[in-house]
């Protein structure tokens, strides 16, 4: 009986192959698109999940208090860990991390390595880091002793064997004591270097113990087997009372953050270094791929509904000879398994081949083994089976629940033909259509906004020196800028310890409030020098820069932005004098700047306060103008090698950094316009199939009216009203449906477009267009035919 119901199918879908090709490209491409963003979807969700202990890891967070506010950070003090692995037996173990650059010497190699951590011997106990040479145990637990990961450890030894190697590591010898395999992609930490954390506490004695508000740390801690997380949380306000004295700045709570919710978590908090994912962008991706997949769905649905009116004799003879509904049904999902299978082997080829530029979109690593093939295998089977029953279950009932008496009355066709059923699909297939490119179209106007807005500060033309740590050069910093300014086509050079579009210092100070008393706060904070509010245009609303001419102002000068002053109380006119301690000084406000977005457009401006330190630039900024750019870095590579020969050039230009900041918005915006684009395609073809039966259903009609005068013009408007009515109402719907998720993806910026009109006009007259060429290339050729052909039988 089954290899009828096969037999059977294979041959009618043999008979039909325009419809067969039609639904198998069209499902093959829905399916390969589902697949796709199925696999990145997979990708980032797997998070850090891959840690053998990852449900028992939590990463310790504070929720501080001062006078004025509540400061949510992602870090914690040294002491933590170790305090609450004695006094809390839930607690296994800990480990402490703090990220650092820095600048590693062999020889004649040298690499500023950008993604380092001082780290405890027990990192490897809370993670899953597996050792390829070296100990676990004692790595780490010496001072000065470093562990390298597997591509570093090439990069510096080639073959031979580093395990007990010296390298020079921001001027200290470092002994090599074990290799690692590299860390996975789905981390949202990663490391290329490791060193022992006693290497700090050396340096630091006594910290471990007392320094509680030596806020720079991420603390991890292992929970034993079987620890209740929710009664541990419960004692943390005892715990701080025990240990943790009260002061200007109080700690109010101590959360505990699993490790796999910190790649995606939704609002993250203040001072988070590693990378993160965005949940909302996810949920969007996941719902274009499950977009177009419904749309393939709904063409197979439509078609075999369509198609129905010429299976009836068919089903009526079958009927007559006995045959069950049920074994009708059987012959009809036979039929609709076997495209679903055809297309879910095209559509794996089809995910598979588009890999690479897939992953060129997205700007990842994606494989396909990083899904267990049983995975794959299984997923794509149930895939099929289901494709398969959900898109042949509908035309199957619909067709085998006829009796014989009905199926060849002339009225059943009109019935078949004319469906609410298949007119509410094509109609969601344009909502669909149209939602997906209005949604385009605004992401890229919101993209077009960032890089177009006043941020209150130029970027453009600002070449970045990195100093690597060099204390050589910031002790020289006066004389290294003269040197710098007389390269050909550099107009202005300024030093500071960031630049916009790097997270700040969130440090601790006291400033004057309104009523004259010091408050307590922590405070963004950048150190510049004098040349910087001007060499990056940043104008002053009151008060004056920082001047030579005033020598006091290395130690007792401030200026604050305008956020600050507002969040603080203070107007243009009692700003200035305000008392100020912080960061080892104590002195005045001395000017207020106009509020600039030293962060991305994702965050909100805050208070900012500027001040002098030499000791802590990082960074050279240039201000050039060049019609030849590379001679030009060429030029100031060339001067830094005299000035600096044991460091690295390390550059890059702001403007690029700064739109780096917006790469996963931009991502969205392509994989959306991609998608759409396939979306849109499998949409047509479906109506390209659609349109074949009604212009196949009615070609008789169109012949009476071709004979009674009808011009070719007035045949096509006929045949196409149907849909141009079906788009006009889709196009209402979508408007709601677009504003409603672009206003939601929109929440995550402070500065955002308003959506208007001209995006959903776009997107309409867009779809209308192409389903107009779609549906009058078939209707012309119908309306060009000979009426004579049509009614010879009549």
């Amino acid at each position: 009986m089954l290899k009828n119901y096969f037999v059977a199918a294979v041959r009618n879908l043999y008979k039909n192959k325009g419809f067969s090709i039609i639904n198998i490209l069209g499902l093959s491409i829905g399916l390969a698109s589902f697949v796709l963003i199925a696999l990145y979807v997979y990708h980032e969700s797997s998070f850090d999940r891959y840690h053998k202990n990852a449900n028992r890891i939590y990463r310790i967070v504070e929720n501080l208090k001062t006078e004025n506010e509540l400061l949510f950070q992602s870090t914690s003090s040294p002491p933590m860990g170790p305090a609450m692995q004695r006094d809390f037996p839930e607690v296994e173990t800990y480990v402490r991390l703090l990220g650092d650059d820095m600048v590693v010497r062999r020889g004649d190699v040298i690499f500023k390595e950008t993604s380092c951590f001082l780290a405890d011997s027990t990192i490897f106990d809370v993670f899953s880091f597996p050792l390829i040479a070296g100990d676990a145990r004692t790595a780490l637990t010496e001072p000065k002793s470093i562990v390298l990961t597997r591509e570093a450890a090439v990069r510096y030894f080639g073959n031979e064997d580093p395990i007990g190697q010296t390298l020079d590591v921001d001027g200290d010898a470092c002994k090599v004591t074990a290799v690692m395999e590299d860390v996975p992609e789905n981390s949202h930490f990663r490391f290329t270097l490791l060193m022992s954390f006693s290497t700090w506490s050396i340096h630091n004695k006594g910290a471990e113990s007392s320094a509680w508000f030596w806020n720079s740390f991420n603390t991890f801690i292992l929970l034993h087997e079987g620890a209740d997380v929710t009664a541990l949380r419960a004692k943390m306000k005892d715990f701080i009372d025990r240990n943790i004295e009260k002061g200007a700045m109080q700690y109010e709570d101590l959360p505990l953050q699993a490790l796999t919710d910190i790649y995606m978590k939704e609002t993250p908090r203040s001072w988070e270094n590693g990378k993160r994912g965005s949940l909302s962008n996810l949920y969007i991706l996941s719902f274009i791929g499950l977009f177009v997949l419904v749309i393939a769905c709904f063409n197979y649905v439509n078609l075999a509904t369509a198609r129905a009116s010429r299976r009836l004799k068919e089903v009526g003879l079958r009927k007559v000879l006995g045959a069950h509904r049920r074994a009708l049904i059987a012959q009809f999902l036979s039929e609709s398994l076997i495209v679903s299978v055809l297309a879910t082997i095209l559509g794996a080829g089809i995910a598979w081949a588009a890999l690479p530029p897939f992953n060129t979109l997205l700007d990842t690593t994606l494989r396909l083994s990083i899904v267990p093939a049983h995975y794959i295998v299984g997923g794509l089977a149930s895939l099929a089976v289901l494709l398969g029953l959900v898109s042949g279950v509908y035309p199957a009932l619909i067709i085998s629940g006829f009796s014989p008496l009905e199926i060849f009355r002339p009225s059943l066709r009109g019935f078949l033909s004319h469906q609410f059923f298949r007119r509410v699909l094509v109609s969601v297939q344009f909502v669909i259509s149209i939602t997906l490119i209005a949604g385009t179209l605004l992401v890229f106007d919101q993209l077009t906004l960032v890089r177009t807005r006043n941020l209150g500060f130029r970027k453009d033309a600002t070449l970045l020196i990195r100093l690597n740590g060099n204390n050589d050069v910031r002790e020289r910093m006066d004389v290294v800028k003269e040197q710098l300014s007389h390269v050909p086509g550099v107009v202005s050079v300024t030093a500071s310890n960031r630049v916009p579009g790097e997270a700040t210092t969130n440090l601790f100070g006291q400033l004057e409030t309104k009523e004259g008393n010091l408050s307590p706060t922590n405070i963004n904070t950048n150190f510049i020098d004098h040349e910087f509010l001007p060499a990056y245009g940043i104008p002053l609303v009151v008060g004056r820069n920082f001047s030579r001419d005033f020598p006091a102002d290395d130690t007792t000068a401030f200026i604050v932005n305008e956020t600050a002053m507002t969040d603080f109380g203070w107007t243009l006119q009692t700003a200035i004098g305000k008392r100020v301690e912080h960061s080892g000084k104590k002195g005045t406000i001395i000017g207020v700047c106009k509020d600039f977005h030293y962060r991305s457009l994702h965050d909100a401006i805050q208070p900012l306060l500027l001040t002098l330190r030499r000791q802590a630039y990082n960074t050279i900024s240039l201000k050039v103008e060049s019609e030849n750019m590379p001679a030009l870095v060429s030029d100031v590579e060339k001067l830094w090698k005299q000035i600096a020969p044991a460091y690295p050039f390390t550059y890059s230009f702001l403007e690029q950094d700064y739109n780096n900041l917006y790469q996963a918005d931009a991502r969205l915006g392509k994989v959306a316009s991609v998608f759409s684009g396939l979306a849109i395609f499998v949409g047509c073809l479906g109506l390209f199939g659609l349109t074949s039966f009604a212009v196949a259903r009615r070609v008789k009609e169109m012949s009476i009216r071709k004979v009674l005068g009808a011009s070719v013009s007035q045949i096509i408007l006929i045949l196409s009203r149907e849909f141009i009515a079906l788009i006009v109402i889709a196009f209402v719907v979508s408007i709601p449906v677009t504003y409603y998720l672009v206003s939601r993806w929109l929440t995550n910026f402070t500065e955002r477009i308003s959506i208007g009109p001209v995006s959903f006009i776009i997107a309409g007259v867009s779809v209308l267009a192409l389903a107009w060429c779609t549906v009058s290339f078939l209707s012309f050729r119908a309306a060009r035919a000979n009426p004579s052909e049509a009614l010879r039988q009549e």
